[in-house]
């Protein structure tokens, strides 16, 4: 977004003329100067033209009517050869007329002919004539909007020396104002100093130069003490000295602030203008404070100030950081009533904000809406829907929008090809994404280390590791220096794949280029070491990560402590865990996880339970690995109620069984069944007071039904309960794959989910309904069973479904004898 803040310029001073040349006079001189070259008496014409004889400001009024510096150029010098023929002297010409003259040097000065401009200086030099004071000024602010310091500085020079003073205010401005963008801030004071020694010599904008150049540069403070130095303690002038302190204070982070001055102005009777609003919007914006940003928008309104395109796109950028572009696209319908007409920022911001919440067929109509207001998308409007469509897998959609850009003469850049890229590699077309490389190379684009990046790590997750090693040395060739990212990439590539040799390869030469990696990269190193075992290298990496000040993290020690608990050395993961909480490092769930783990092979499921209690304290939440090992340590154990409590204890969590949980709880559930049967399982449950998994185990056991099927029907009717139908819907699949199907009873704790979450009326269509009456008869006298479980409302749904569907198919079975019969 370009700046809010406006360029303040100065009214120009305006130059006294002698006798204007009138527009006729003007055209008529310039057709005749325009045919010198073909027109063999073209200096009579221009004699029966100009007045004779003809004064020195008159002759100044001439070249400034021609707008043409040739033209200018050939009049000066027609006059002085016509001056020195009246004078019967042809031989010698008279010198250069200073004012005529000096309009030339302004006229080259503004067209940029700063080397005529040189020659013309000479020439009057050598005469011993000097340009005006005016001339003078405006070459010093000629060369200094063009950048040339150093001509600008001279010029003001020879200004003092002719004049003794400097340029006038708005010449002296323009060189003030380069200085301060070239950051030559000694040099900038001295003049802001000479020029406020001299009344008139600085205005409001030449102080307003100033003070924006310190706030662009974080120096806000001496910004103020500019201000205050010229009108006193306290006193901003006017809303635009306002608008520049609060861009700077925004500017390096004080919205608060900047805020402030918002107050301060309307406590001084300084009223905010549209440049005021839309500086602190945009900055609030890219900080994504949404509600400050609309609360500011309602705040312009109330005060009748209607809202720029810029302001709206503020708006629409603060929502999509916000994630709400949705809301982004009311705002554009309030710009299109509002009469404002949106800009390639509005279209390019929300056709992002779109794609990145996944909403591309939306962003695609946005940009053929723009295309229909013939507001151009640009690059970064195509890069982001191909970068859309790519990762959604839809690669054909991407490659006609590369075309179709291509085609409206936009040329891919490496962002666009790296978007591509990208979208292919997270789509897991790592092959396609190869090709694109090498199309990008044959258009003479070098892929950039990101994209390196991206094409390694897709190659690791394919272990296509020989080819990740290739383009790791195609990237030294090519001088593309890989950053740790790239590095750390393979290294976890390599010890994903079992290659603990490569991934030291790559961590050496890695030190030997001065690549110093960040801590993820010294864990994947560390994970290394650990995976196969060699727990001394692993402690070795970790004191060479502090010799080069990376700090291990939780991460860290967590590795190490798993290392340990592999080889059942509890007392080394002991004192890396006091270690870790000595540094003042927290333990994570993988921390506590890979202990339980550890106690719980060594069969100290006590000590396992204590370290789960200890976790809940530090305030932290058990994943599904934590409760899968508890579980099925514990029904190793034969402790099967407190199993099926901390099974209780992971459903009340909303955490999903995975399939090893599963497998640990039917496989518990039928090696306990004895047990549980007979109700002498040992432990005493701690977690949840209703054991429902082991009470309808053991009903349905005792029912004669087989123990697995029972075993699934029981955690499926946990999940029911616990309005977690989704989960227990997958499980249907998940016992297919095993051999066993869904029976009768399985239909009816199914049914209690769809109870649970408010859908009784949908069970139809997705629970399988072939079940004869006798077997749902059978299965219904578990209904008391499940009933103890539930919402009193839930059991009564339950019931009154299952009987309609009782009695639907009674009446289906009546139809079908009448119909026999008949």
């Amino acid at each position: 977004m370009s700046r809010l803040l406006p360029r303040i310029t100065a009214l120009p001073g305006r130059r006294r003329s002698h006798n204007p040349i009138p527009p006729a006079l003007a055209e008529s001189l310039a057709r005749v100067l325009a045919t010198r070259s073909t027109n063999p008496a073209w200096a009579r014409s221009l004699a029966a033209l100009l007045p004779s004889p003809l004064s020195d400001g008159g002759l100044a009024d001439a070249v400034v009517s021609l707008r043409d510096p040739d033209l200018a150029h050939a009049l000066l010098s027609w006059s002085r050869s016509h001056s020195g023929s009246r004078h019967h002297d042809a031989d010698k010409l008279p010198p250069p007329t200073p004012i005529a003259h000096s309009a030339l040097l302004r006229l080259l000065a503004r067209s940029g002919r700063f080397d005529a401009v040189d020659c013309t200086l000479q020439d009057m030099s050598r005469a011993g004539v000097a340009p005006t004071y005016a001339c003078l000024g405006e070459l010093v602010a000629a060369y200094a909007d063009a950048g040339i310091e150093t001509k600008a500085t001279d010029m003001c020079e020879r200004v003092r020396a002719q004049y003794g003073m400097l340029p006038a205010a708005i010449h002296s401005n323009c060189l003030l104002r380069l200085l301060v963008e070239r950051r030559q801030w000694d040099d900038a004071h001295k003049l802001y100093d000479e020029m406020l020694a001299k009344e008139g010599g600085a205005d409001d904008y030449s102080t307003c130069v100033m003070v924006r150049g310190l706030c662009l540069e974080g120096l806000v403070e001496k910004g103020v003490k500019l201000i205050e130095a010229r009108w006193g303690a306290g006193c901003v002038p006017n809303s635009v000295f306002y608008n520049v302190l609060i861009d700077g204070y925004c500017r390096r982070g004080g919205m608060g602030r900047g805020l402030l001055l918002l107050g301060e102005m309307e406590m001084k009777g300084v009223l905010p203008t549209v440049v005021t609003y839309g500086t602190l919007m945009s900055w609030l914006g890219r900080k994504g404070d949404l509600e400050k940003v609309t609360y500011l928008l309602s705040e312009m309104r109330e005060r009748r100030l209607s809202p720029n395109i810029e302001i709206y796109n503020s708006v629409i950028d603060a929502l999509c950081k916000c994630r709400s572009a949705p809301q982004a696209m009311v705002v554009l319908k309030q710009i299109f009533a509002s009469g404002c007409d949106p800009d390639v920022v509005t279209f390019s911001t929300l056709i992002s904000g779109l794609c990145r919440e996944g909403r591309v067929q939306e962003a695609e109509r946005l940009l053929r809406e723009a295309i229909r207001r013939e507001v151009n998308p640009n690059l970064f409007s195509y890069t982001s829907l191909i970068h859309g469509f790519c990762i959604r897998g839809q690669v054909m959609d991407a490659s006609n929008l590369l075309v179709e850009m291509m085609e409206r003469g936009y040329t891919p850049d490496v962002v666009t090809f790296g978007a591509l890229i990208h979208g292919l590699v997270v789509a897991g077309q790592v092959s396609e994404a190869l090709l694109v490389r090498e199309k990008m190379t044959a258009r003479q684009l070098l892929p950039d280390a990101n994209i390196y990046n991206v094409l390694i790590s897709g190659l690791c997750k394919k272990h296509m590791l020989p080819a990740a090693r290739n383009l790791l040395a195609e990237m030294l060739e090519q001088n593309v220096h890989p950053d740790k990212f790239v590095y750390t990439t393979l290294i976890d590539g390599f010890i994903r794949n079992e290659s603990l040799d490569e991934a030291r390869k790559v961590f050496e030469f890695m030190e030997q280029k001065g690549v110093r990696l960040d801590v993820v990269g010294y864990n994947a190193m560390i994970k290394g070491y650990c995976q196969f075992g060699m727990l001394d290298e692993a402690i070795v990496c970790m004191n060479n990560m502090r010799k080069v000040r990376c700090i291990p993290d939780e991460f860290t020690y967590s590795t190490l402590i798993t290392g340990y608990v592999k080889q059942g050395n509890m007392g080394g993961a002991l004192r890396l865990l006091c270690e870790m909480t000595k540094r003042r490092c927290q333990p994570n769930v993988v921390t506590y996880s890979s202990l339980i783990n550890g106690y719980c092979k060594l069969g100290d499921t006590d000590t396992a339970e204590d370290i789960f209690a200890n976790m809940q304290l530090e305030g932290l939440f058990p994943n599904v690995i934590t409760y899968t090992i508890l579980i099925g340590s514990l029904f190793k154990k034969d402790k099967a109620m407190k199993a099926a409590a901390y099974f209780e204890h992971m459903l009340i969590n909303r955490c999903a069984p995975s399939d090893i949980t599963l497998h640990c709880l039917v496989t518990g559930l039928t090696n306990c069944m004895a047990c549980i049967v007979s109700s002498n399982c040992s432990g005493t449950a701690k977690m949840h007071d209703k054991g429902a998994l082991l009470d309808i185990f053991r009903g349905l056991v005792n029912g004669k039904w087989d123990p697995r099927n029972a075993a699934y029907n029981a955690i499926i009717f946990g999940l029911c309960r616990h309005n977690m139908l989704g989960n227990a819907l997958d499980i249907i699949n998940k016992m297919a794959n095993k051999g066993y199907s869904p029976d009768s009873v399985t239909f009816i704790a199914l049914l209690y989910g769809f109870c649970s979450v408010g859908k009784s009326r949908d069970w139809r269509s997705i629970l399988p309904n072939d079940f004869q009456p006798d077997q749902l008869q059978i299965a219904s006298r578990y209904i008391i069973l499940f009933d103890q479980y539930v919402a009193k409302s839930v059991g009564c749904e339950v019931s009154s479904a299952l009987q309609l569907y009782l009695e639907e198919c009674g009446s289906l079975k009546q139809m079908e004898h009448k119909f026999k019969c008949s």
